[in-house]
């Protein structure tokens, strides 16, 4: 992987960064950093509890509201019972997203989360044969590429009573089509909402940029600041071989705080 520092290797590297030392690596090597953090996090999970194993979620989109798919992600989240939270997190939250009418599909595939405007409805976690049959009934929802996203900042609030806390995100969206937007951004708040670094009434604030530069964001990509940050750090797209930071979430929560 073109990320990783010459001659250091991922295990080594994954054992976590001094911050003075963070500020001396290479944009490429902090982006395979924040991965790994990302990735030992997953494999620790959330508790010492066993967890079940190969848990997923399906999301029925009808049509893309923003707005409300951020919010209804960290809705969704924050609901999940104690005893498939951390199975799903494990499973580094994997997601399907299909195109239907959740009130046509509700019926024979109930949801757990659905938004006020019925237009995404959110099903399991749940072990992969359970979700093949609404797999089977509706296609992959693929929407416009590049990614229509409304102009400037957005903001959205996750239900419950106003906490007074506002939790920052960036999102990459140059070259971002709408199938990898909702993958790359569910990512991000979904585990952000698993971690405790979003919480019941808190007030989302969503930067879209077409580039989410590595050196702006070089202090908070440092290890040291793990507890507090999610990142969504993956390859491009169009270069397997190279790192590009989709996402980032900063809260006043740390992990597992309220």
């Amino acid at each position: 992987m073109s990320g990783t520092l010459s001659g250091e290797s991922p295990e080594k590297l994954s054992e976590g960064l001094p911050g003075e030392l963070s500020q001396e690596l290479p944009e490429a090597a902090l982006l395979t950093a924040a991965a790994l953090v990302r990735r030992n996090a997953v494999r620790d999970g959330l508790g010492d509890a066993a967890a079940p194993w190969g848990l997923g979620v399906a999301v029925v989109v009808a049509d893309l509201d923003v707005a409300a798919f951020l919010a209804g992600a960290a809705d969704f989240a924050l609901a999940i019972p104690a005893d498939v939270r951390d199975g799903w997190y494990r499973s580094y939250t994997r997601t399907v997203f299909l195109a239907g009418t959740p009130a046509s599909v509700a019926a024979r595939h109930p949801h757990r989360h659905v938004t006020t405007d019925t237009r995404l409805s959110w099903h399991g976690p749940a072990r992969r044969g359970a979700l093949l049959p609404l797999s089977r009934l509706l296609r992959a929802f693929h929407g416009p590429a590049p990614i229509d996203v409304p102009p400037g900042p957005l903001t959205t609030a996750v239900s419950g009573t106003p906490s007074g806390r506002t939790v920052d995100a960036a999102i990459a969206i140059g070259g971002v089509s709408t199938h990898e937007y909702l993958i790359h951004a569910h990512h991000l708040i979904a585990e952000a909402a698993l971690r405790g670094l979003i919480g019941p009434g808190d007030t989302i604030r969503v930067d879209h940029r077409q580039t989410l530069d590595v050196a702006e964001f070089r202090d908070v990509l440092d290890p040291a600041r793990a507890d507090r940050v999610q990142t969504r750090v993956t390859h491009r797209g169009t270069d397997p071989g190279r790192l590009r930071l989709y996402g980032l979430l900063t809260s006043a929560r740390p992990e597992g705080g309220h």
